[in-house]
């Protein structure tokens, strides 16, 4: 199943969030998350109990943000991939 990838902004303040199609446990999910200045990292996804997953980014530079929610191992689901902007 593909993951889902949605994004509430507000300020510099972005929430990531969607479901993965698989039961959220710890270390099921990674967010590869890359900056305006092109350095990428990997955010580990806190473990829900249930199928979704949530990240929120604060204080955000303002910028194009390419996002990629991925399994941490195997292909327990189907990554999906959002770019987004923030602005001030």
């Amino acid at each position: 199943m593909k993951a889902s990838i949605q994004l509430d902004k507000n300020g510099t303040t972005a929430r990531l969030h969607g479901t993965l199609g698989i039961i959220n446990i710890p270390y099921s999910a990674i967010l590869e998350l890359t900056r305006p200045t092109g350095l990428t990292h990997e955010l580990v996804v806190p473990s829900s109990g249930n199928e979704t997953w949530e990240v929120t980014l604060e204080d955000c530079t303002p910028g194009n943000y390419d996002a990629l929610i991925r399994p941490r191992e195997g292909k327990a689901f189907e990554a999906t991939r959002l770019k987004f902007g923030i602005t001030l």
